[in-house]
């Protein structure tokens, strides 16, 4: 007799494998490798950006109470001492009645403490003249404006993005300590299965699910390996839930987990004498799900079916995932989208859609793909959102609202 809970919401599975979830090492990468890894530690700014105060522009540093009582009518003129150009250093001190030619990115000379634009100006090579005041402290980009020294640039399970990298290597890293991306072996189960490389023959198909799986992996910080097609025999599958245990942070299978006479994941846990944690979730697609351990090694079951695996992917496993790689913020992005054009079906189980996001009229909206079905994969082809229906609801007219989870 099972001893394991089984058809759990999408809530409870989350949880259930959230609590299996495992922590990889950490290490060391190049800054120029960072994008898209999740830090291991705490980034603060151990100096201010810029490191100095600059000007944004070409044009004048002066004090600004030198020109407070410039006016068309009565024009003030400064003696221009200097020139500075962005990398140079000012040799000068700006003091009563001077200014300094400055260009942009360039260091603000001690005594100025404001800069004008020079098309407002009028300029020779010695000289500045201004027909309005000027603000004190205007047009100055000060020292820290960007990052101040001390503040914290990123937090520990963050993803490093692109600008990040860039902040990083303004302050002066050349190394950064990350998570170690956790390792997926991905094993396949079906008779009916062959390579992509495959001729095809009568009853086959190829192994499309791996590919799909494999991409969606990596887009979110996976090593994946693809650990070939195993028969629907539970002595087989558990041999290579085995093999590939030592060398996996994560096992993921597709096929053999529903309730035919040839599903027969169930049975190599139990050969294995894993620890199944559920089996089934209350969702369409992907409905047919196992989550088990076995050897610490989280073994994650999926349909054969490509879109229901995809979305029992998406929806149940990757913020068991990205809390596995080390990321805090690892729940779905959720937001409430009207349908446009409505939704056709009656729909007795909690269903998950895919379609497009859109913006009408300041609101957003979601465009459903045109069909439906577990084992098609070109409705998934294009989307950027799942919306969910939830379980007893009627056909859905254009404009009802519901909820949504952008990918």
């Amino acid at each position: 007799m099972e001893n394991y809970p089984i058809g759990l919401e999408l809530e409870e599975g989350q949880k259930k494998l959230l609590n299996a979830s495992i922590v990889c090492g950490e290490e060391e990468v190049p800054v120029s490798a960072g994008c898209g890894r999740v830090l291991a530690e705490e980034i603060r700014a151990v100096e201010n950006i810029p490191p100095f105060s600059k000007s944004p522009y070409d044009g004048y540093a002066f004090r600004a109470d030198d020109i407070k009582n410039a006016s068309k009518n009565s024009p003030v003129t400064l003696e221009v001492i200097e020139e500075v150009a962005a990398g140079h250093v000012p040799q000068k001190t700006v003091d009563k009645g001077r200014a300094v030619k400055i260009l942009t990115g360039a260091a603000l000379p001690g005594g100025a403490d404001t800069i004008e634009k020079f098309e407002v100006t009028e300029f020779t090579e010695n000289s500045v003249t201004f027909f309005a005041p000027v603000k004190c402290g205007s047009n100055v980009v000060p020292s820290g404006d960007d990052v101040k020294c001390g503040d914290i640039v990123l937090e520990k399970g963050k993803k490093i993005d692109a600008a990040t990298c860039g902040i990083l290597a303004a302050l002066g890293y050349e190394k950064v300590r990350v998570f170690r991306k956790p390792r997926i072996s991905l094993i396949s189960t079906g008779d009916e299965l062959i390579d992509i490389g495959d001729g095809l023959a009568p009853g086959k198909i190829r192994n499309s699910s791996a590919y799909t799986l494999k991409a969606l992996l990596e887009t979110w910080g996976m090593d994946v390996t693809l650990s070939g097609i195993v028969k629907d025999d539970p002595g087989l599958i558990a041999e290579a839930v085995k093999r590939e245990c030592p060398n996996a942070d994560i096992l993921l299978t597709t096929g053999g987990v529903s309730v035919g006479d040839y599903d027969c994941i169930l049975s190599a846990m139990e050969v294995l004498s894993a620890d199944v944690l559920f089996w089934k979730i209350k969702m369409k697609p992907g409905s047919a799900f196992a989550a088990s351990v076995y050897n610490k090694v989280p073994v994650i079951s999926l349909s054969g079916n490509p879109a229901a695996a995809a979305v029992a992917l998406i929806m149940a496993v990757k913020p068991f995932l990205l809390k596995s790689a080390g990321q805090t913020d690892f729940m779905h992005e959720e937001m409430k989208v009207k349908l446009d054009g409505g939704f056709g079906k009656k729909s007795m189980q909690r269903r998950f859609v895919p379609g497009r996001l859109f913006i009408k009229d300041g609101e957003a909206y979601m465009k459903t793909v045109s069909k439906h079905g577990n084992g098609s994969l070109s409705p998934l082809a294009g989307v950027d959102i799942l919306g969910e229906i939830p379980a007893g609801s009627p056909e859905m007219p254009g404009g009802t609202e519901i909820k949504a989870f952008k990918l």
